[in-house]
């Protein structure tokens, strides 16, 4: 299998737009190792200070709000990445919080940093998408930016991973390689994004297998490893020998269930084989350069409020796979795969609930 060319977001100090096709990312890890805006409301918007510009003395200021500790190798992980990404690129000053999950919680991490003053505030997760819109009506300077989220208003710029499109491949992986027929996905919260990779994940498994067996279930949190666990392990009780997630920092749980129970799975966002080095046979990955270059954009007054997807054809999604789980045969299906789904011919979300 070839190894694609890396990413470009940032070329030299002249910083471009993702390229229009690009090749896709096989990440190959050793063995060893919207719709109608909004109105603007009638009412005065809260008091706010001016925003600086890229030009002037004061940096660029990016705020970035997680649901997670940013230490789940996963998703919130991912958002950090390109935190310091934005720090070092974009030359900004950057500050992360980790939020309660709770929607009161959500509102004030981005009231407080719009009160600050900071041009560009991210929430982490499509459930940041209502409180960012609510808080958008009073702080017009500040860009709130959501990723996985539906919606988008003037300064609300919603940006969607198209992660399903890799994890569509691995449920593909798991339909040729499953010995029982029966695999499973477990997500956090039912939230669209989250159920959007499951269901694509479903979907590349009965491409290949027209009557495999794929349970999806969701635990309703990002943080609970136990909940995780003991879902996974149900799993495997009735038969899965492939699991994926999309449950973030509750991830751990799910590897803990798959070394316990010696069978395979596939991590989520990230590289995430160190995790269960024995058992992890890929992970379709984000690329945070792309959510780097959406904050370069807003701060060159580039990016409109809306809703960006950005997937394979963009470079901003990959698979990491592990060296050797994968046999060469399906690796070249694999391949056939994704020229599809570059091209436009494979719809990867098209059966969903």
């Amino acid at each position: 299998m070839s190894v694609s060319t890396p990413f470009v977001f940032f070329h030299h100090r002249r910083r471009s737009w993702l390229p229009g096709i690009a090749g896709f990312l096989w990440l190959i890890v050793g063995a060893a190792c919207g719709g109608k805006a909004p109105d603007t409301p009638a009412s005065t918007p809260a008091s706010q200070p001016a925003a600086p510009t890229t030009s002037g003395e004061k940096k660029p200021r990016v705020a970035l709000l997680s649901p997670g500790p940013i230490s789940d190798d996963g998703w919130n992980a991912f958002g950090y990445d390109a935190l310091k990404i934005i720090e070092k690129e974009l030359g900004c000053e950057v500050r992360q919080q980790q939020v309660n999950d709770s929607p009161a919680d959500r509102e004030q991490g981005f009231r407080a940093f719009a009160q600050e003053g900071f041009d560009v505030v991210i929430g982490h997760g499509g459930e940041f998408t209502d409180q960012a819109l609510a808080v958008a009506k009073d702080f017009p300077r500040t860009t709130f930016v959501v990723t996985a989220g539906d919606k988008a208003a003037p300064n609300v710029v919603s940006v969607v991973f198209d992660t399903g499109q890799a994890s569509y491949l691995a449920g593909a992986i798991a339909a040729m390689m499953s010995k029982t027929g029966r695999i499973g996905a477990i997500g956090g919260q039912n939230i669209p994004a989250s159920a959007r990779n499951l269901y694509a994940f479903r979907n590349g498994a009965r491409a290949i297998n027209p009557k495999i067996d794929v349970m999806i279930a969701f635990i309703g949190s990002w943080t609970d490893t136990a909940a995780a666990r003991q879902q996974a392990l149900a799993m495997i009780d009735k038969g899965a020998d492939f699991l994926i997630h999309d449950c973030d920092a509750a991830a751990a749980g799910v590897f803990q269930a798959v070394k316990e129970r010696n069978i395979r799975a596939f991590g989520m966002q990230k590289d995430q084989s160190h995790l269960a080095p024995d058992h992890i046979v890929g992970s379709p990955t984000s690329n945070p350069q792309g959510l780097a270059e959406i904050v370069r954009r807003i701060l060159q007054k580039e990016q409109k409020g809306e809703v960006v997807h950005l997937g394979i054809r963009d470079n901003a999604v990959g698979f990491a796979i592990k060296k050797g789980f994968i046999p060469k045969e399906i690796e070249g299906k694999l391949n056939g795969l994704t020229l599809a789904i570059q091209k436009g011919e494979i719809d990867v979300f098209k059966e969903q609930p």
